[in-house]
């Protein structure tokens, strides 16, 4: 066996030593460039955009609908209503909006400030990351250059990477990136000018070194010892690969690099509004097709930079019928319907076939918390802007389905299922079944959300 100790000078022996990805790595993107190139279809693209301390329903209520006819569904179109002033920002893109009223997740727990991975699984946040969260489940319908787009917005700027709200897998976590200047040199760097492509190119040359050298020591161990390498080995493969994937998009990548040095990285609002560049630029150049942006950790944030003074734990506590508390909270709610507004906006300018990229965008405003600061989720409030390509029935609709525990209620699993059943993953279920919904008339849960289906 060989003795690591006396290895030569790994740099030396290593010189001038790479290995390309190869063709057969690269044949998917280039069979999807083809694709393109043919007028074929686009493929659907989805962001989350995540906020915590709940998403209240009466900010998404248009005027004039009584919230508490809860025994029927309520389903009308959106250009004879008018929007509340919470969500006035997303007006001029009514015609394209969905809002969608009283499907509960209390799967997710109860009473606490968020629902971390629950919100996005469909298990109780306590249990961590249990299984793989809707947005990889989505993003393993079609392979792309990065599943998901992991992006946060902390309210320290020192924040690098959290672990928040997605989970590749079951104990899984997927890292998301705080820091947009981060971001960008990991998603645009091979494109970018001065220390960003730079950054870029060093990344590539230590891959480079680092899986050759996993390689030749493996091949100088025993058949039992090769094998602990292989795991390491994977993880540099995946990574090096990704890159010279991100090279072949070079062309397109630069035609939609954010100008995120606009932004003032020292504010929670710039961070917000860079993320949201990025977000949309990596839709845009097809790095990605499915993005999520968690905004959940501000739930504690003095948003003073709108005006508000008062945090939003304290907000979040404060009596419903206080007026004082909606006074406070609209202009963070507006703020976060403005980025909604913003990302579909940038999405809207990049032309694709006879559209836009927004054309075969789904994005989706919720909350962590289902609808209070304390939220018990026995209904998650949910606004949509798009429709997949017309995979979906969202645009222009209000629909407010019965209340929890009510014949023809539906959960947010249903409308997860008709989201993977959308981009083509037929599955019959998604996340864990609510017990207290069991054997009640007309609640199915296994099933998707039909009233949205195309």
């Amino acid at each position: 066996m060989i003795d690591l100790k006396n290895l030569p000078d790994r740099r030396n022996a290593l010189k001038g030593v790479t290995l390309g990805a190869g063709a057969v790595v690269l044949q998917p993107f280039v069979n999807a460039l083809a694709a393109e190139a043919r007028g074929e279809t686009p493929p659907p693209r989805i962001i989350f955009l995540m906020q915590g301390n709940g998403l209240w329903p009466h900010h998404i209520q248009p005027k004039g609908i009584d919230k508490k006819k809860t025994d029927r569904l309520v389903d009308l179109p959106l250009a004879d209503l008018e929007l509340p002033d919470p969500i006035s920002p997303l007006a001029p893109f009514k015609k394209r909006l969905g809002i969608i009223q009283n499907l509960s997740h209390k799967i997710s727990g109860g009473g606490d400030h968020g629902k971390q991975y629950g919100a996005l699984g469909g298990f109780n946040w306590r249990r961590g990351p249990l299984a793989q969260t809707i947005d990889h489940a989505l993003a393993s319908a079609r392979e792309n250059v990065v599943p998901v787009v992991g992006l946060a917005v902390q309210p320290s700027a020192e924040a690098v990477v959290v672990n928040t709200v997605s989970a590749v897998a079951p104990k899984r976590p997927q890292p998301m990136v705080c820091q947009p200047d981060v971001a960008f040199q990991s998603l645009f760097g091979s494109v970018a000018e001065g220390s960003a492509g730079k950054a870029f190119n060093a990344r590539n040359k230590l891959l480079d070194w680092a899986r050759a050298d996993i390689k030749r020591v493996q091949s100088e161990l025993p058949s039992m010892d090769r094998e602990k390498l292989d795991v390491y080995l994977d993880t540099f493969e995946q990574m090096r690969t990704r890159q010279d994937k991100v090279a072949v998009l070079k062309d397109r990548l630069k035609a939609n690099v954010p100008a995120i040095d606009k932004f003032d990285a020292k504010l929670v609002t710039g961070r917000f509004e860079g993320q949201c560049a990025i977000a949309a630029a990596a839709i845009a150049s097809g790095l990605t097709n499915v993005v999520t942006l968690d905004a959940s950790p501000t739930a504690y944030h003095t948003w003073k930079e709108l005006g508000v003074q008062t945090d939003g734990h304290s907000i979040g506590h404060m009596h419903p019928d206080n007026p004082e508390r909606d006074k406070l909270c609209v202009p963070i709610r507006k703020f976060h319907a403005e980025r909604v507004a913003d990302l579909a906006r940038r999405l809207d300018a990049v032309k694709e076939g006879n559209g836009t990229v927004l054309d075969n965008t789904l994005i989706v405003w919720m909350s962590d918390s289902g609808e209070e600061h304390h939220g018990f989720c026995s209904e998650w409030p949910l606004v949509v802007l798009g429709n997949l390509g017309g995979r979906l029935k969202t645009a222009g609709r209000f629909l407010q389905f019965p209340t929890y525990q009510s014949a023809g209620h539906r959960t947010i699993a249903n409308f997860y299922l008709a989201l993977l059943h959308a981009v083509g993953d037929k599955r019959k279920s998604f996340g864990e079944i609510d017990p207290a919904l069991e054997g009640l008339r007309d609640v199915d849960q296994a099933g998707v959300l039909e009233e949205i289906m195309a």
